[in-house]
């Protein structure tokens, strides 16, 4: 008569196995955590190249158009710009690449893009909105306009949300009006139609 005999794993093909997975895990648990960091900056870079080429659009419906007027319309929406450079400053109401602030920016975002993400300008909560909105006064630098005169714009800023530091009473970001040194994002320059991915 046969007789089997139940046997199971030794101490060593234990050891062996549990070696093997702990160095799989050191390997691959690296990898996942960065996943998420390489997602916002995706998520930053794409959405800049989304800002980017509608910027273009508005530039090139203006240049289509004769230029000097300050504002274009694409797609049914009217779009403000400055006529000293050609590029979007948000609503009709204002046309000056200097003189934005936080509502020219946001109007810039929301009129150019045809979907875009949720966002809210500074001082408001950023709780569930992917992007946060805050100017820099001057911060475009000097920029040379069509008629060879110099003006010194300011500069819209796109934080990615998921990247600040959030109030848990307000969920206004804190700092609460956050450089391109803090967390995610990108920038618009109104008097160059520049814009730039920020990472930190």
């Amino acid at each position: 008569m046969y007789k089997s005999r139940n046997q199971g794993f030794t101490v060593i093909e234990l050891v062996i196995v549990i070696v093997i997975l702990g160095l799989l895990a050191a390997t691959a648990i690296p990898r996942f955590l960065n996943v998420t960091e390489e997602a916002e900056d995706a998520s930053a870079e794409g959405m800049a190249g989304g800002l980017a080429t509608a910027v273009s659009f508005v530039r090139s419906q203006w240049e289509v158009d004769g230029r000097r007027n300050d504002e274009v319309t694409l797609d049914g929406t009217r779009i403000g710009l400055d006529t000293r450079f050609g590029f979007p400053t948000g609503t009709e109401a204002n046309t000056d690449a200097s003189a934005m602030d936080v509502n020219s920016c946001q109007a810039v975002f929301d009129r150019v893009l045809q979907n875009a993400p949720r966002n809210v300008v500074q001082g408001e909560s950023a709780k569930g909105e992917r992007i946060y909105i805050t100017v820099q006064e001057n911060g475009g630098g000097s920029v040379t306009g069509l008629d060879g005169t110099a003006v010194t714009v300011d500069l819209c800023r796109y934080h990615l949300v998921n990247s600040l530091t959030l109030s848990e009473a307000t969920g206004i970001p804190a700092p609460q009006n956050p450089g391109t040194t803090t967390g995610k994002g990108f920038t618009y320059n109104p008097g160059s139609g520049q814009v730039l991915v920020f990472k930190n």
